[in-house]
């Protein structure tokens, strides 16, 4: 054989490289084939996720209401929220109504942040101010109601109670409760359930003067009727008032209760408080702790004596 001739290839041989070529070749096809579609997956989705999620923007947040007493000050927190990676400064700016006095700080927040909201008042009142917030183009406002509270004098067998009343954060559940003591709805009623370190609860009508069918004592209520307001900064702690309903997150009519235990881990969230004794808490002890009887199956909880646990009169007034 010469010196410079190739040595013949095997046809079968020849075959099975050109079968692994081609292999070869179309796995690399399939592989940059899988890569652009992730690709274009990848493309897409943010494509998409950018359409649904929008420009960079921020929002504010504080209470609906909030409660004050005239010449102290109060403090509650505004919350800026950075939304679609807004990552810019917001000035922020408060312009109080007549009688207010508010200021906010820091004036400036980057990307989300708290500032402070204080306000004063030098006379009792309705009020309202607005927080906006601004960063180039971007404005947002929010305008919390500020009220002084209201205040009732429970006068009760066994002492005054004083209650202050908090109109700003539950409006429609204190008009209702005002419009009823006005009306002398609340004369004369008895503390119809008495549950030593839970509450005592009053307002029902059947129990006036102490008299009618104890059976349907707690089943009365007024011809009024409020929906259920709740509001996460007020809690069912010893001393604050809670409207009594049907259910957990009804609303209420004319009964309600004080509580003369923290009830704030089973009843927060459920009932609407809407006030809190600031004196005389003693005379709402002494009727917790009134002897009670069970006699009636449907209607427990009642005192034994119901001239010793009586809701006298409620008496309305705009200052303490």
């Amino acid at each position: 054989m010469p010196a410079n001739s190739r040595k013949p290839q095997n046809p079968r041989k020849r075959a099975i490289q050109k079968a692994a070529q081609r292999r070869k070749s179309r796995g690399r096809i399939y592989l940059a084939t899988i890569v652009i579609l992730i690709v274009i997956v990848a493309i897409g989705w943010y494509v998409y996720s950018s359409s649904l999620s929008g420009p960079p923007d921020f929002s504010l947040a504080a209470p609906t209401g909030v409660t004050i007493h005239a010449g102290t000050p109060s403090t509650v927190m505004v919350n800026v929220t950075a939304v679609n990676h807004f990552d810019s400064t917001v000035a922020l700016s408060v312009t109080p109504s007549s009688g207010l006095i508010a200021t906010i700080s820091p004036a400036n927040v980057t990307g989300s942040g708290t500032a402070k909201l204080t306000m004063t008042s030098t006379t009792n009142g309705t009020f309202t101010v607005t927080v906006t917030g601004t960063s180039g183009s971007l404005k947002h406002t929010v305008t919390p109601a500020v009220d002084t509270p209201v205040y009732a004098t429970l006068d009760t067998s066994n002492g005054t109670v004083l209650v202050e009343l908090y109109r700003a954060q539950t409006p429609q559940t204190v008009a209702n409760f005002v419009n009823l003591a006005n009306q002398h709805f609340y004369d004369n009623l008895v503390w119809h359930r008495i549950i030593a370190d839970f509450v005592i609860q009053t307002g029902d009508p059947n129990t006036r003067y102490g008299g009618g069918d104890r059976s349907n004592w707690g089943q009365g209520t007024s011809s009024q009727s409020v929906p259920f307001e709740y509001d996460s900064s007020l809690h069912n702690n010893v001393g604050y008032l809670g409207m009594a309903s049907t259910g957990s997150g009804v609303g209420g009519s004319s009964q309600f209760y004080i509580n003369v235990h923290d009830n704030s881990a089973t009843l927060d969230g459920k009932y609407a408080v809407f006030g809190k004794v600031i004196s005389g808490m003693d005379a709402a002890n002494v009727l917790a702790n009134t002897l009670t009887t069970n006699q009636y199956p449907n209607a427990q909880n009642q005192p034994l004596n119901p001239s010793t646990a009586m809701l006298l009169s409620v008496t309305i007034s705009i200052s303490a």
